[in-house]
């Protein structure tokens, strides 16, 4: 199935671009593990997430840190000490460091749920699969931007990540009482929204629900609209630079998973 060898080739890739990159580094921690390569299949190496000692100059030490403005975000003056190792590329073994701008949302514990509302085509008035988008003011582009209902946890508000995508569905989709899952496991610790920033993106699918008209949205998103789309035009529209990443994400892996669960089929991209 194209699916199935589309998720293999993305798990293949996914543990190449973790793994180091220098071969003999690879081959170096390989020889001083308890288990020895036979030498069966050399290129089984290839697949394996292994990681060599040279990673740590990539783990710095923070040193001194403050918060240089507040508001939507906080901006932090980062000062990142790192320990260079003798013969390494990082250095000639000299202690480094240096200044970093570094962004996050710490009131809503730098984490934010993003959900992709899902409709199967029973339900639709088009008999084809459909998504809820929302069409809202970005400030970044000072344009129009399209993503999914998306919002930052609240301590106090939220007990769970899964409330916080409840309540943008409720607000941004004008959703209740729909099927929420979770698209990530319990044990990752959120997606890095940038390398930049210390949000963690928590994405979800929602499949079904009714429709409300009761919700609130804030004050800045008194422009925000939303409307259906099929799963084709969604797909479409996601990589058409007019989607945030987060938005783009939580897309893919929604479609992910609606194709393993047989809810849309390949003809419907």
């Amino acid at each position: 199935m194209r699916a199935v060898a589309f998720a293999r080739r993305a798990t293949s890739v996914a543990r190449r671009f973790h793994a180091p990159q220098n071969r003999s580094a690879r081959r170096r921690v390989a020889s001083s593990s308890a288990t020895k390569d036979t030498g069966a299949n050399k290129d089984d190496d290839d697949d394996d997430m292994v990681f060599d000692a040279s990673a740590r100059v990539r783990t710095g030490k923070v040193v001194r840190e403050e918060a240089v403005h507040s508001r939507y975000l906080t901006v932090y003056d980062r000062v990142v000490e790192f320990e260079a190792q003798v013969g390494d590329a990082a250095g000639d073994g000299t202690t480094r460091r240096f200044a970093y701008d570094v962004v996050g949302h710490p009131k809503g514990d730098f984490k934010f749920a993003c959900v992709a509302p899902f409709h199967p085509r029973e339900t639709t008035k088009s008999g084809e699969p459909e998504f809820t988008i929302v069409r809202e003011y970005a400030q970044g582009s000072n344009s129009e931007c399209v993503v999914l209902p998306s919002g930052c946890f609240e301590r106090g508000k939220h007990s769970t990540m899964a409330d916080v995508a409840v309540e943008e569905l409720h607000e941004e989709a004008r959703l209740t009482n729909a099927k929420i899952v979770k698209l990530i496991g319990d044990d990752n610790p959120g997606l890095l929204e940038t390398k930049w920033c210390m949000n963690r993106l928590f994405p979800f699918l929602s499949i079904g629900g009714e429709e409300c008209e009761d919700a609130v949205r804030d004050a800045e998103e008194f422009n925000m609209t939303h409307e259906r789309v099929t799963v084709k035009e969604f797909k479409q529209l996601m990589y058409s630079g007019v989607v945030m990443m987060p938005s783009i994400v939580t897309g893919q892996l929604a479609i992910d998973h609606l194709l393993r669960n047989g809810l849309i089929t390949v003809d419907d991209l």
